[in-house]
């Protein structure tokens, strides 16, 4: 009954989770059952560690998600174009802050992120379009204080919202706000639980420019080496450079599923444009070698 007023192309995706997991675009009816079985199979392998919802393996300590969290799967209208983050910080009614950060091309179908870069590379009018969205979102849903994190397209229709975090934005979005515009997300969130009122100051022109990603394994195979994320952290401009897989780990590549991300990667530059080159400079020089 979903897919009737959805149509295709559409998404299935869990009600809850994060980073794209469990989630896969399906192109007809024929796909659904398929793709509805391969995601409740996957959500059986997630638990939660240290708060975050990620893949379980033998070696992983965490909790089953499913005694957590919801893990029912939703259908979706696809939307085309490029996806944004729009961290939004509302104090007393009234938005403080909203900043525009691009994300890369998802790879389809199981939308595994590739790249985001912080300040958006978008024109102008098309950031403002996509801020207004975020922050009345977040209005029409009643919040009058806290930080968000919302996730929305600029598509051949427009900006469309894609889903609205009551919550700080998790993985490199803290370090990208603070770094970029100097706006502490953590801090945020501590003022208001604490009911502190707060108008964070935002410069006019951003402090620096970064850019990051999770690499996705390749292929499939096993991690041979990390020693070459040991040399790249020493690179001007590299935050970090974090390994996300053991030597010896299997890993799975795009032919055989959702793959495996390998590392993450942080850097920085005097424009966007050019902190993600050097990002994607770095990333096509295998920094995990899978084989």
């Amino acid at each position: 009954k979903a897919i009737e007023q959805v149509g295709f192309p559409a998404v299935l995706k869990p009600s809850s989770g994060a980073a794209s997991l469990g989630v896969k675009k399906v192109e007809s009816a024929a796909d659904i059952k398929e793709a509805y079985q391969e995601i409740i199979d996957e959500l059986k392998t997630l638990v939660v560690t240290s708060g975050a919802l990620v893949k379980g393996d033998p070696k992983t300590q965490g909790v089953d998600a499913s005694n957590i969290i919801d893990l029912s799967v939703l259908c979706e209208q696809y939307l085309d174009g490029g996806e944004v983050d729009v961290d939004v910080v509302f104090s007393q009614g009234e938005c403080r802050y909203a900043a525009v950060a691009d994300n890369g091309p998802t790879m389809e179908p199981y939308f595994n992120e590739t790249w985001a870069a912080s300040p958006s590379l978008l024109p102008k009018s098309e950031q403002k379009q996509l801020q207004d969205l975020g922050v009345e979102c977040v209005k029409a849903l009643g919040f009058t204080s806290g930080v968000f994190h919302v996730e929305c397209k600029m598509t051949s229709t427009g900006p469309q919202l894609i889903e609205v975090n009551a919550r700080m934005g998790g993985g490199q979005v803290f370090e990208c706000n603070l770094r970029t515009w100097g706006v502490d997300l953590v801090e945020e969130t501590y003022f208001a639980a604490l009911g502190i009122p707060s108008a964070p100051p935002v410069p006019k022109q951003p402090l620096c420019a970064v850019a990051y990603c999770y690499v996705n394994a390749p292929k499939s195979g096993v991690v041979k080496d990390l020693s070459k994320l040991e040399a790249i952290l020493k690179r001007e401009g590299v935050v970090w450079a974090k390994p996300l897989v053991q030597v010896g780990a299997e890993v799975v590549g795009p032919e055989k599923g959702l793959p495996t991300w390998l590392c993450d990667l942080f850097v920085t530059g005097s424009t966007a444009k050019g902190a993600l080159k050097f990002l994607q400079d770095i990333e096509a020089e295998m920094p995990v070698p899978v084989s």
